[in-house]
Formats: C-alpha cells, structure tokens, sequence
C-alpha cells in the first residue's frame, strides 16, 4: 500500500513539474470551468471537498465516498449564446467507487458572413469530454483513484480530438478529525490536431493541471457545519490561481457558500446557496467576470438511490 502511494505521489510530482514547463497556452479551455454549482460558488477549492460522484471531475480518489446509485446534473447559462452542461453516474464495483461522467460546451447557431459581411448561412461549435473514474481505499484514511477521458472540439465542420487521464490522492489524518489534504493532476495526454486543407494544423495542446489544498470542517454553534477549503491550481500555458472556499450548512439542509480567486484573469469572487432533502441536493451559484462578456447563473441537481 506504502509503494502503491509512494509511486502515485511521484508520477503526480512529475506532472506537475512537466506541466509547469509548459508555457504556451492550451486549448480545451472548457476543462478549466469548475464542474458543479457548489463547486463554482467555492471558487473551484473543491478537489478537497469533494465527496461522490462529483469527484470524477475534481479528485478520482473521493469517488472511494460513492455509496448507492449517485447522479448530478449542471447547466450553466455561461457566456453570450454559450451554455456549460455536466452529467455523472456512479456506483459501487471492484472495491471502490467508480463513476462514468460527459461535460460539454456548446453554442447556439452563430451567423456566418463572407469576405463582404454578407449573411451565407450559420455555423455552430462544441466541445465534449466523455471520462470513467475509479477511486479506492489504499489504507484507514487514505484513497487513491484515476481517470481516463476521450475530448473532442469541433467549429463548424472541423474537429480534433485526443485522449487524456488524470490521478488523484487524498489523505483524511485520524489525528485531525474534519481535515482532508488533497493532491490531483488532471488532462495529461498528448496534443490534438486540426486536418486544414488537407495538412495536419498546430497542435491545441490538453490544459494539463495540478490542483492541491486541504479542507477543515467543524461543527459550530447551533448545530452549523462550517466547512472552509485553501487550494492551488497550477495549470500549463497560465499563471498559477489560488482558491478559498467558505460554506456554511444548517442542519436543515440549507447553505449558504462564498470563494474568491487570486490569479485568475476573468473572475475573482463567487457566490451560491443550495438545499439538500434527504438524498436529493439543488445548488446555485451565481460568478460575476471582470471584464465585459456577463455574469454566469449556475445550476446542479444531485440524487443518491
């Protein structure tokens, strides 16, 4: 079990030494948009937090925490005609958790002009990523899981496409109830390429990332789960972005979350609430941009059977 963690721990290192080296900036873009409403309102400080069939997007090892028959759904009201929806399914096989997940960014129809502005017809665009996760217990409080995942972008009627996995490790200390460090590297793979005329085009390389932070939970007065979360995120072709998420929970079911970034470009706080009834959860968070393409309302749904 102490090699088997050993060897995780080093080839995420090494990714994130490979993924540092990398200064030119990635496609794939969508793979950088936090995956879940209650994960949005945290800033994205989540890979630590997260529990279930969510983890397949953020840290494969809590996939280990999948008890029964899980789903979530998202939409995102993103970005002028853009709209950002994710989908999971796990359960319980092998001895862990395992979770089969497709996330996608598409367009409503845009208008295609000519050389002379001419209106000739509409285009449209999307991306897609299809992953299968799998998390298991390696030893009392620590977890380990890996994901693979096939993505694919297309505008208009040209298309790339390329393969990528991704690691995670978490550790829970028995020493420090309530705290959870996190370690995961996501969209290793190699390149795409476009076909243009015929030619092999540039290579859209895969956002490569290391995402890595702790979380502490506790129970406050009243009854309160106070849970608070400090991550980094070190992602190729973009400067690195630290996250702080903050979620305070009623007994009831009903919460309330806040998170802010430092480093990313477009967005620096974020806000949400959500209600959870017995074995179905609803969360929303609302992430204002800095500049001037809009705010985005963020939607999920999550049920356990």
């Amino acid at each position: 079990m102490r090699l088997a963690l050993r060897a995780a721990v080093s080839l995420l290192l090494s990714a994130a030494l490979a993924t540092a080296a990398s200064a030119d900036p990635a496609g794939f873009a969508f793979l950088k948009v936090p995956a879940g409403a209650r994960a949005s309102a945290l800033g994205g400080a989540y890979a630590s937090l997260a529990d279930g069939v969510d983890a397949v997007f953020w840290n494969p090892a809590a996939l280990e925490r999948v008890k029964g028959i899980q789903i979530s759904g998202s939409h995102y009201e993103y970005l002028e005609k853009i709209r950002h929806d994710q989908f999971a399914i796990g359960g319980r096989l092998f001895g862990g958790g395992i979770a089969a997940s497709l996330r996608a960014l598409y367009s409503e129809p845009i208008e295609e002009r000519d050389a002379l502005g001419n209106l000739i017809g509409t285009f449209g665009s999307h991306d897609l990523e299809i992953a299968l996760g799998y998390g298991r217990k390696l030893s009392p409080g620590v977890t380990l899981g890996a994901t693979t995942q096939l993505v694919r972008e297309r505008i208009a009627d040209q298309a790339a496409m390329t393969m990528a996995f991704g690691l995670g490790t978490a550790w829970d200390p028995a020493t420090v109830p309530g705290l959870r460090l996190s370690l995961s590297a996501h969209n290793l793979g190699p390149a795409a390429h476009y076909m243009i005329d015929g030619a092999q085009g540039s290579p859209v390389r895969l956002p490569a990332a290391i995402q890595t932070g702790g979380s502490y939970g506790l129970v406050v007065g009243g009854g309160f789960n106070l849970r608070g979360a400090i991550e980094s995120r070190f992602s190729s072709g973009s400067a690195p972005v630290e996250m702080f998420g903050a979620e305070l929970a009623h007994p009831s079911g009903a919460a309330v979350r806040a998170g802010m970034t430092a480093g990313d470009t477009e967005s620096a706080l974020s806000f949400g609430v959500g209600w959870a009834v017995q074995s179905l959860h609803l969360d929303y968070a609302f992430v204002p941009f800095k500049s001037d393409l809009g705010d985005t309302h963020r939607f999920s749904l999550a049920a356990q059977f």
